[in-house]
C-alpha cells in the first residue's frame, strides 16, 4: 500500500511539474492572433518557432519538440530530443529523435532531405545562403542544403563562410591555414601561420600571422598591413584593433598608417558598435568610449553588454557585492539615456525586434520600445522576443 501511495505521489508531483499552459501570439499593439498549449516555446526564426509538448509513450511521459508556423498552426508534430540551434534557419533545421546516434536534416514541411551519417554537425548561420557544416572523423566538411556533401570532410577551422570565405586547414596539415569559397576551391593559399579562427571580417580584411608578425590581407590574399606594434584583432571605423603587451592587454586601435588614434592603454577592448561606442576596460572595470577616446559611460562595471543594435539596448552589472543576493544593473538606450522606471525589474534581449521584453517588481512581463518607455504592459507571466511583428507569451 505504502508503495502504491508512493507511486502516485510521484505521479501527482511529475504531471504538475510537467504540465503544459497556454502560450499566445500577439502582434507589436498586443493583440492576440492565437494560442496553443505547450509545456515551452522559443522566439520565431525563419518563421517557425520550436514548442515543447507533452508526449506519451508507452507508460512514459516525454518532453518533445516541433515547430508551429506565423499562424499557430503545428506544422511538425513534436517528436524530437535535440534540435540543433535555434531550429530552422534557410528553411533548413538539424533534428534528433530519442536515440538517434546520427542527426537528421529536415525542411519547413518536415521532410526528411537524406544525407550521409554524421554524429556531430555544425550550426546553420542565417549568411550562409547554400551550405553548412558537418563533420565525419572530427575533420569538417560542408553539405548543401539538398544534403549533398558538396566540400569533403578534411579540413578544420572556421564553421561557416564570412564575406563568401571560410578560414581552414587540411585536418592532417594543421599548422598552414588558407581560404576556401563555398564550391570548396581554394582562393587564398595554405600557408598562413594560425592565431584562432579568423574569418574575413565585413571591413574585407583576414588577419594572419606572417613571419612572426600580424597581418591583414584582403580577400586575393594581398597583405595590406603587416605590423611588430602588436597583435591585431579586428578592424572597425577603418581603424585596426590590437593589443600591444604580452599578457593580452594594452589594447587601442591605430590607422593603416601605424599611427594610434585611441592610445593603448585599455586592459580590453571591443570594436565600435553601430552607435559608436566600444567597451573598454580599466582598472579591472569596464566603461564605454567613443571614437575620439571620451568617456562616455564611466569605469564602474564588471560587465557591459557589447550588442546594443541586436539587443536593443547596452546592460552594465555592477561588481558583485558578496553581501547581497542581488545583482545591481544599470540599462541604457543605444543614446546612453539611462533606465529609470522603478517598476521596470528586469530587460531582457530584443532579438533585433523594435520591441524589448521586459519583467516588472511583480514578475510580470511586457514590451518596452527602444527608448524604454511601456509599448505593451506587463501582463503576462513569461514572453519571448518579436519576430517579423510576432512574439509568443504565457497568461
Amino acid at each position: 500500500m505504502k508503495n502504491l501511495i508512493f507511486s502516485l505521489l510521484i505521479f501527482h508531483v511529475t504531471f504538475v511539474f510537467a504540465q503544459e499552459k497556454t502560450w499566445k501570439g500577439i502582434d507589436e499593439q498586443g493583440q492576440e492572433l492565437f494560442e496553443i498549449q505547450a509545456k515551452q516555446v522559443s522566439s520565431f526564426k525563419d518563421g517557425m518557432a520550436r514548442v515543447v509538448k507533452l508526449v506519451t509513450m508507452g507508460n512514459k511521459i516525454y518532453s518533445l519538440e516541433g515547430f508551429i508556423d506565423n499562424s499557430g498552426r503545428l506544422i511538425i508534430e513534436p517528436q524530437y530530443d535535440k534540435i540543433k540551434g535555434t531550429g530552422f534557419v534557410n528553411g533548413r533545421a538539424w533534428v534528433k529523435k530519442k536515440g538517434d546516434k546520427y542527426w537528421t536534416l529536415i525542411d519547413k514541411r518536415g521532410n526528411i532531405i537524406p544525407t550521409k551519417n554524421y554524429e556531430n554537425v555544425g550550426y546553420i548561420f542565417p549568411f550562409n545562403k547554400s551550405v553548412t557544416a558537418v563533420y565525419e572523423n572530427r575533420r569538417m566538411g560542408f553539405i548543401d542544403y539538398n544534403g549533398v556533401e558538396v566540400i569533403p570532410c578534411k579540413y578544420v577551422g572556421a564553421s561557416a563562410f564570412e564575406e563568401g570565405l571560410a578560414n581552414v586547414a587540411e585536418y592532417d596539415r594543421q599548422n598552414y591555414f588558407g581560404f576556401i569559397n563555398e564550391q570548396g576551391e581554394v582562393v587564398i593559399p595554405f600557408k598562413y601561420k594560425q592565431t584562432g579562427t579568423a574569418n574575413f571580417m565585413k571591413s574585407g580584411f583576414a588577419r594572419v600571422k606572417i613571419g612572426g608578425q600580424s597581418a591583414l590581407i584582403d580577400k586575393t590574399g594581398n597583405v595590406v598591413i603587416k605590423t611588430s606594434k602588436g597583435n591585431i584583432q579586428g578592424v572597425s571605423n577603418n581603424w585596426i584593433r590590437l593589443f600591444t603587451g604580452n599578457m593580452l592587454n594594452n589594447w587601442g586601435f591605430m590607422d593603416f598608417n601605424e599611427e594610434f588614434k585611441i592610445k593603448p592603454i585599455y586592459e580590453s577592448l571591443s570594436d565600435f558598435d553601430e552607435y559608436g561606442h566600444a567597451v573598454a576596460e580599466k582598472g579591472g572595470l569596464k566603461g564605454l568610449i567613443d571614437t575620439q577616446g571620451n568617456t562616455v559611460l564611466d569605469f564602474k562595471y564588471s560587465a557591459i553588454s557589447s550588442r546594443p543594435q541586436e539587443d536593443g539596448y547596452y546592460r552594465a552589472e555592477y561588481p558583485s557585492d558578496y553581501s547581497s543576493s542581488k545583482r545591481r544593473v544599470d540599462y541604457f538606450t543605444t543614446s546612453l539615456k539611462k533606465m529609470e522606471n522603478s517598476q521596470v525589474l528586469h530587460i531582457y534581449p530584443a532579438e533585433g525586434g523594435r520591441l524589448i521584453p521586459f519583467s516588472n517588481i511583480d514578475k510580470k512581463h511586457g514590451y518596452l520600445n527602444r527608448n524604454f518607455e511601456i509599448a505593451i504592459p506587463a501582463i503576462y507571466s513569461d514572453s519571448y522576443p518579436f519576430n517579423d511583428g510576432l512574439a509568443l507569451v504565457a497568461e
